[in-house]
Parts: C-alpha cells; structure tokens; sequence
C-alpha cells in the first residue's frame, strides 16, 4: 500500500471522528440551559428590542418594562414545571350525613371532633331535629378525619369530592411575583419623573398594575385557604318523627299526602260513577228501545201476535 493511500484513510478516520464528535457535543445538553442565567441570555434579543425606545420619556420606559415584563411571564409560565410536578396542590370536600340520637350531645361530639385534629367550624345551623355544621379540617389530617366520622353517628351518607389546582395556583403565583416586580418598577421611575405629565400617566399605570396585584393576591389566598384546609358539611339528623326531647312527632307530610291522595281518590271514584251511569243508562235506553221497536213498534210482533189470539 502506497504513501498516498494512507493519507486518504488518515483523512477519512479523522473526518468520521470529528463530525462523531460534533454529534455527541450537540447531543448533550450542558446544565446551564435550564438556569435562570441561560433564559435571561436566550430572552436578552426580545428584551432589547422591547427596551429600545426613540423617546426618553419614563413613561415610555414604563411602558417597554410592562411589555418586557408579559414577555418574560408568557415565555417561562411553566419554567417551574418540575416543581409543580413534585408540589401537588389539591382542594379536598367532604359531605356527611348522620343520624344520631341528640343533638346536643352530637355538636359537643364535632367540636372535640374538629379540635383533635385542629380545624375550626365556619358556620352552624339547629334546628328541633337536625344540625347543619362546617368545619374546616388541615389537609394533612383530612383522612384520618374523615375514617373517624363513624364515632359522631351512624353515617348515611358520605361524599368525599378532589379538585386538583396545582397548575391554577403556580399560576397566579407566577402572575403575582410579576406585577410584584413590575409595581416597583413603576414606583421607581416614578421618582425619576421630570414633570406633571410623565407623573399622573406612570402613577396610572401603576394603579393598575396594584389593582391587578390585589386581585391576583386575592385568589392566590382563597386558593392556599382551600389546600390547606378541606371543608367538611356534616349534616345530623334524629331519627324520623323524634324531637331531641324523644316527643314523636306527627309525620305531617305523609299525613298532607295522604289526604291529598283520598280527596283525588274520592274525586276520581265520582266521575267514574258518572261515567259509568251515563254509559250504561244509554245502553239501557238504546235497548229498551229497541225491543219496544220489535216487540210493539212498526215491526210489532208481539202486537200482531195479540191480534191473531184475540
């Protein structure tokens, strides 16, 4: 094998190595490219031509942040996404129905009930034969409170509902920490306002932008309110026709539907007699006609008969 030879495959060898080389390099994906750094240098060619104004009025300037600013929001709203993925956020309710046999006895049993595992009741309603309760239970504990719900009453009815709101709540999260940042950005070029005219039209800006905070604080607070703590309606009823004295009470809705059902009976009953009288007094009429028509009538049979024996 000849000089020339060995140089052809020397290239070829060394030609393969590198664009394999090449390959393996872009193939891998060096950390950086998920650091906040590397997304600011990726943003940086938007951001200046948002940045970039002919005017040096601040409120211009104001307004290329705030454009600056939904940029950053629209392009990385799910930068947190790993996070998200590993920080559920779920919002737990629960209806229980008992019945039980005082009610005195039953709403002292919930509060010990709700306290042993530190919630707190919202709201309750009594009446002589049933109370109406809402609690509030931590999430960390609302299964095991919920396992114990047999020790309040004989349960009829439980309903156990799960709403999951993790990408809701990172969200207005993520909204939030942006119109926080923007809101200073305001009130600093607010500072920096040389007259009466760049003041009233960045301290509009800025109003709306802190309208637009409270309103997304507002719901990020409902929101954690909900996941931390699951609502819980317990609903405890005596047994049918008992007062909590033990007095039976008269079951006026089967009373009211039993009276009902005799006056529609009675009413039903008399126009089927009518019915039945018109009915079969016609039928009665037709015939007796129509044997008076054979028997004595123009045909006459029994008639003619008389005549012939007379």
């Amino acid at each position: 094998m000849n000089k020339l030879n060995y140089k052809k495959i020397f290239a070829v060898a060394f030609t393969v190595i590198s664009v394999g080389a090449v390959i393996a390099a872009n193939n891998k994906k060096p950390d950086f490219l998920q650091t906040k750094v590397f997304k600011e240098k990726a943003m940086a060619p938007r951001l200046a031509m948002a940045r970039h104004v002919s005017s040096d009025s601040y409120f211009e300037n104001a307004q290329t942040e705030a454009f600056a600013e939904d940029i950053m929001e629209e392009d990385f709203e799910n930068a947190d996404s790993a996070q998200i993925q590993s920080e559920k956020k779920k919002i737990k309710n629960a209806d229980v129905n008992l019945q039980v046999k005082n009610l005195s006895e039953t709403f002292t049993a919930i509060e010990s009930w709700v306290k042993k595992y530190g919630g707190y009741i919202s709201s309750s309603n009594e009446n002589s034969t049933s109370i109406n309760i809402t609690a509030h239970i931590p999430a960390d504990d609302f299964d095991k409170a919920m396992e114990s719900t047999g020790t309040l009453g004989k349960i009829k009815n439980k309903n156990i509902n799960e709403r999951d709101v993790t990408e809701q709540y990172y969200d207005v999260k993520t909204r939030l920490e942006n119109k926080r940042i923007l809101i200073a950005k305001f009130q600093d070029y607010l500072t920096k306002a040389k007259n009466i005219q760049e003041i009233l039209q960045v301290e509009s800006q800025l109003s709306n932008a802190t309208s637009e905070f409270e309103n997304l604080q507002g719901q990020l607070n409902r929101l954690s309110k909900e996941v931390a703590f699951s609502k819980v309606n317990l609903y405890a009823q005596l047994p049918e026709s008992k007062t909590e004295s033990g007095i039976i009470l008269p079951d006026t809705k089967s009373e009211f539907y039993g009276f009902i059902t005799n006056i529609v009976n009675f009413i039903m009953h008399y126009l089927w007699s009518i019915l039945y009288i018109v009915i079969c007094g016609t039928l009665f009429a037709m015939l007796f006609i129509f044997v008076y028509w054979i028997c004595f009538g123009k045909i006459g049979l029994l008639r003619k008969i008389f005549n012939k024996i007379k």
